[in-house]
């Protein structure tokens, strides 16, 4: 049967001497194991199904893999169960695939119904069919190897026929076919040797041509071209040429795959020995190599590329490799000298490139690599150098910690210490600011200008103060110099000094420039833009799809991407598409981790970045994007957190009662180059308003659905973040039965049934209700014309009485008013018999009370109302006083309108009947002329202030006591009785203010 491991090594390594290899080539890969779900490290065979899926068959369980994780199929008892773990050979065809096994025959997986068929129930004769080993496929059949036989499968009617392969060796076994010509298959042995098969002939026999393989194991078939066929056995590469029937030994290796690999090379598969087959003769060695650069020794046993031009290979013992030729999209540089202490993660912090040296300031010194050479040279200081920089005659000047100032000697090819004044020796920047003056930034004790002719320094204060640590500095297309330092960024033109305080931080250490003139800042937390036009500032972050907030390096390409370096890699900002495409040392950097000031762009438009570990040189236009993106699936659908073990992947609607909703939606997109950076967009149609944000999370949940019909549709993306097609997915959630149609239409029916019932049954109490009524009716229409007859004769004898009583009023008010002029007039009688001139003043005052109370008493009798417009009164009032008296007495009225109880409108008009008649009898006494009254007032929520003013004599000094005139006195207790209060002041005349409370 097999030869043992041991021995195959022992003949490996025997032959594998006497081997020419020209070359080597590295592939670094990916490596697929248990820690991903592969159920088992040997990976016998591979392929993949119409949905992009990789199926992977092991010794130990079928595997589907989609780019996160393997899901494996384990055999079982039931019907469709897989009948076998131990896989031998897949072949996926159409919507079927085949699965040879070690022991129960070929099984076929159908995904669409997912369930499986074992072909071993159908009766044959010859149980040698239950161990199959390889696997291909004609138009109408699957070809299946078993020992000692090849069986075909229609797969149309499913019946098996078997044909026995010729002077094949007791329990030897098929380990291959392959197609050469239509209907014409190679037949490879563990043994005997290689046999033809003629399908329609329905025949398997030997070819002379293949004599001399006999005795050999058989272990991979290739027909590379029309007209040669590679073998690959445990004693050599073979190639047969079809048109002379001729068998070539190409190469002593022991073979284990052949897989055509592009036009011009064929990949051969060895014991831990992999090349690659050149022009049928040239081997150059394959090594592969993990992320970490660790060497993987690997037998590979299948090999399959995706459509994404990706390749997996199947191994031994070491699971599956995959390798993208975009997988490692830079190539990381160390610094390689012998003088150095260290051999590697050598950290680097500043950059200058002149003619074909690149200079390098790192922790050991000053480094210089010849672009052309590829050699390294190490002017070792052992202190930490920083800067590198070169004037404008091409002299290069560095500076470092505990350093000073330095410049290169190209005649004596070492680096000479510039004697300065300043007493800080850690030099951290340097600034040609003009081609004599030059700017030493130290660490501790600012910045410094020297004038490159007399080397005579002069501290610079920036914004009036000495600036420390400022490490980095521009100057812009226009001329302006920004400088970046602890304390934030400053831009300097001429005299003027703009300081920017409001960036992601105030830590600066970068600044570069785009095409439009917008400045970009690298902080230590995040990015800035600054619009100096606009005098705006833009920031980002983490969260907005940075790997890291620490940046060190920033660079401007020519198509204004922004370029910086991080804590964790590398980082590329799209101002078009506002996103972020991050590189880690998986991508080929020197390491996660850079170094600040470390990140440099040459005059060709080069960038180079530096850190812990070696150096970067990138080209950002030659930068290899992935353009090819996967399909976006589905996977599985989950109620309250559990599968609802349904064929996801293949269906389009699914139905759940009103009370399952809370559904949980798992997809994934088939990108499996560095598918830990795909993305994904979704929307749940029915209930999101928009498309979520995009995320790197592969599930969502969706809680309290209610009833009704929604589509989710995903879409995820490739490692570039370029978008790909949606999937879709239609949720029914049914409405509970009291909210179903029908149960809607049999409620409404049944509403209108009852209504109607109702209103029928109501008619005819109505009808009843009514008969009884129109009875009563007429009996109360009776009785009512009796009692009409009654009332109006009462109501006639009412309206004759308030006629009486109205004419009784209006006789009355006449008479009161009558007898109030009557008192008015004897009053007046009786003034003209009286000598005494303080009587007849006394008599006048009565006189005009009386005709106040008359006038109010008129009043009233006009107005029905509780409450009367005052200030109109007032202005009648005294306007009829004034006439009254005879006096020839200017008035003005500012009152505003105010309503006034009618109750007490009397004690008002008496207030200013005793007001007017004081202004008369002792105001005006000495005027004849010029004689002024000025009615004012004003009020508020809470009181009303009536102001009268005339300009009179005014109240005399000796009047002490205001309330012993009887005038007076009167006034104070009318407003007493209105609830108010009198105030009197001298104020070019008389002003007395009267306060009346509106609180009765």
């Amino acid at each position: 049967m097999k030869i043992s491991i041991q021995k195959r090594l022992l003949v490996a390594l025997g032959l594998f001497i006497s081997i020419q290899i020209h070359s080597q080539e590295t592939l670094t890969v990916k490596v697929m194991a248990q820690q991903d779900g592969l159920s088992q490290l040997g990976v016998s065979s591979m392929d993949f199904d119409q949905k992009g899926y990789l199926w992977a068959g092991t010794q130990n369980g079928l595997n589907r893999y989609n780019g996160n994780v393997f899901k494996v199929f384990f055999s079982g008892n039931k019907p469709n169960d897989l009948k076998d773990d131990h896989i031998r050979s897949l072949l996926f065809l159409n919507d079927t695939l085949w699965i040879a096994t070690n022991t129960n025959s070929v099984n076929a997986y159908l995904p669409k119904e997912n369930r499986f068929l074992n072909f071993e129930r159908y009766k044959n004769p010859n149980e040698f069919i239950k161990f199959t080993y390889a696997l291909t496929a004609s138009k109408e059949n699957i070809i299946a190897g078993a020992v000692g036989h090849i069986f075909t499968i229609n797969r149309k009617s499913k019946t098996i026929k078997t044909l026995k392969v010729p002077d094949i060796l007791i329990n030897d076994f098929v380990t291959t076919l392959a197609p050469i010509h239509q209907n014409q298959y190679l037949i490879g042995t563990n043994i005997s040797g290689v046999y033809r098969y003629d399908e329609k002939a329905s025949k398997v026999f030997t070819d002379e041509a293949f004599h001399s393989l006999k005795n050999h194991q058989i272990n991979s078939i290739l027909q590379v071209n029309p007209h040669r066929i590679l073998i690959g056995t445990n004693l050599g590469l073979y190639q047969y040429i079809i048109a002379e029937e001729k068998l070539i030994k190409l190469h002593d290796i022991y073979v284990k795959s052949l897989y055509k690999w592009n036009e011009n090379q064929v990949f051969v598969g060895g014991l831990n020995h992999n090349y690659f087959l050149s022009n049928f003769r040239d081997l150059e060695e394959i090594h592969f190599k993990d992320f970490s650069n660790q060497e993987i020794e690997a037998v590979i046993l299948s090999i399959k590329k995706d459509s994404l031009g990706g390749t997996f290979f199947g191994t031994e013992t070491k699971g599956i490799l995959y390798y993208h030729p975009l997988h490692k999209k830079f190539s990381p540089l160390r610094i390689n000298v012998k003088n150095s202490p260290k051999k590697d993660f050598i950290s680097i912090f500043n950059f200058l490139r002149k003619d074909d040296n690149l200079w390098m300031a790192t922790e050991l010194g000053f480094a210089k690599y010849n672009l052309k050479t590829k050699t390294y040279q190490l002017y070792r200081t052992d202190n930490l150098e920083y800067t590198i920089a070169q004037d404008h005659q091409g002299r290069i000047w560095a500076g470092g910690f505990e350093e000073g100032l330095v410049r290169y000697d190209e005649r004596k090819d070492q680096f000479i210490k510039i004697p300065t004044t300043f007493k800080d020796k850690d030099v951290i920047q340097l600034t040609f600011i003009s081609e004599e003056k030059l700017w030493i930034h130290t660490w501790s004790n600012g910045i410094f200008e020297m004038d490159l002719n007399s080397g005579k320094t002069q501290p610079v204060f920036i914004d009036g103060k000495n600036l420390i640590r400022s490490r980095t500095s521009y100057i812009d297309r226009k001329g302006g110099i920004w400088i970046g330092s602890d304390e934030g960024l400053y831009h300097l033109v001429g005299k003027n000094v703009k300081y920017y305080g409001n960036l992601s931080n105030p830590r600066v250490f970068a600044i570069s420039e785009d095409s439009k003139g917008k400045i970009w800042v690298g902080t230590a937390k995040g990015i800035s833009k600054i619009d100096p036009e606009k005098n705006t500032v833009t920031k980002w972050f983490r969260q907005n799809g940075l790997p890291n907030d620490f940046i060190y390096g920033l660079l401007v390409d020519d198509v204004d991407q922004v370029w910086v370096s991080t804590n964790f890699g590398l980082s590329v900002y799209d101002p078009n598409t506002n996103q972020f495409k991050n590189y880690t040392e998986e991508d080929g950097l020197q390491n996660n981790e850079f170094n600040g000031k470390a990140a440099y762009k040459d005059e060709s438009g080069n960038f180079y970045f530096g850190g812990m570990n070696g150096f970067n040189i990138i080209r950002p236009e030659k930068v290899q994007v992935n353009k090819k993106i996967g399909s976006t699936h589905v996977e599985d659908i989950k109620l309250f957190g559990k599968s609802i073990n349904q064929n996801i992947l293949y269906s389009d609607t699914l139905y759940f009662s009103h009370n399952e909703n809370v559904i949980t939606f798992d997809f994934i997109s088939l990108n499996f180059l560095r598918s830990e950076k795909n993305r994904y967009r979704f929307i749940l149609e029915g209930f999101d308003d928009q498309w979520r944000p995009e995320t790197k999370e592969k599930s969502t949940t969706y809680t309290n659905l209610n009833p009704g019909t929604y589509i989710f549709k995903v879409m995820g993306s490739n490692n570039e973040l370029l978008w790909g097609k949606t999937d879709q997915k239609v949720i029914i959630i049914n409405s509970p039965w009291y909210q179903t149609t029908w149960f809607k239409i049999l409620a409404l029916m049944s509403i209108i049934s009852l209504i109607g019932l109702i209103f029928y049954v109501k008619n005819l109490q109505q009808k009843r209700t009514n008969r009884r009524l129109v009875k009563m009716v007429e009996n109360r229409t009776e009785e009512l014309n009796q009692s009409n007859a009654a009332l109006n004769e009462s109501l006639a004898t009412s309206k004759k009485q308030q006629e009486n009583i109205s004419f009784l009023m209006q006789e009355l008010n006449h008479r009161v008013k009558n007898n109030l002029q009557l008192i008015t007039s004897l009053i007046d009688l009786q003034s003209f018999d009286i000598e005494n001139k303080e009587i007849q003043e006394k008599l006048k005052l009565l006189q005009s009370r009386v005709y106040t109370v008359a006038k109010v008493h008129d009043l009233l009798n006009k107005e029905d109302n509780e409450k009367i417009q005052t200030s109109e009164f007032i202005e009648e009032l005294i306007r009829e006083i004034l006439l009254f008296s005879g006096q020839k007495i200017e008035t003005k009225f500012e009152l505003p309108p105010f309503d006034f109880p009618t109750k007490r409108i009397t004690y008002l008009g008496l207030i200013f009947n005793e007001l007017v008649t004081n202004s008369i009898k002792h105001a005006f006494q000495h005027k004849n002329t010029d004689k002024k009254i000025r009615i004012s007032g004003y009020q508020n929520e809470s009181e009303l202030v009536l102001i009268y003013h005339d300009n009179g004599i005014g109240f005399q000094p000796e009047t002490k006591d205001l309330h012993s005139s009887k005038g007076l006195n009167l006034i104070f207790t009318l407003v007493k009785q209105l609830n108010g209060e009198v105030k009197i002041e001298n104020k070019e005349g008389s002003l007395v203010k009267i306060i009346i409370s509106k609180k009765e």
